[in-house]
């Protein structure tokens, strides 16, 4: 195989790759996987998250190594959640990417019928690692959001 078609071939395995990831991401926070979840970071990787009940766009951000302690207390509320990871615009420099995705998510209270939707989009960071593609950050931007939702952060 030539250089050049190496290079695209590694490109096509890279995008792949941290397609996967983000598809892993979203498929931790439904099955409440928070272990699970944690590893997909590089060691002082971290996600940024709007506080869905704030009305000045208040944000927090949940470093790895806590991840797997405060989740329960966001998503752990609910009954159930569906997040959908589409749109992957990723773009990657040697051992490093960046990428927007696109995001709706369901949070379901204690019935099918009691819940609340939000969409919008992630921006990321990944380096890559002996292990694969991990995130470095994950930073969600919120464009809508239907229904009641509940604060996300522990103790509230």
């Amino acid at each position: 195989m030539n250089d050049f078609l190496n290079v695209q071939v590694q490109w096509l395995v890279d995008r792949a790759h941290i397609s996967d990831l983000l598809y892993r991401f979203a498929s931790c926070l439904d099955n409440k996987d928070y272990q699970g979840y944690a590893a997909n970071f590089v060691d002082g990787g971290y996600v940024e998250i709007p506080e869905p009940t704030s009305t000045s766009g208040e944000t927090f951000r949940m470093p790895k190594e806590k991840m797997p302690e405060l989740m329960p207390h966001g998503l752990g509320k609910y009954t159930g959640t569906h997040h959908l990871s589409t749109n992957h615009q990723i773009e990657i420099e040697g051992d490093s990417a960046t990428s927007r995705s696109y995001l709706q998510a369901v949070h379901v209270g204690p019935t099918p019928f009691d819940h609340w939707d939000g969409g919008g989009w992630y921006d990321c960071t990944y380096r890559r690692t002996p292990e694969g593609w991990r995130f470095v950050t994950v930073k969600l931007s919120v464009l809508w959001i239907t229904g009641n939702p509940v604060s996300m952060k522990a103790g509230a």
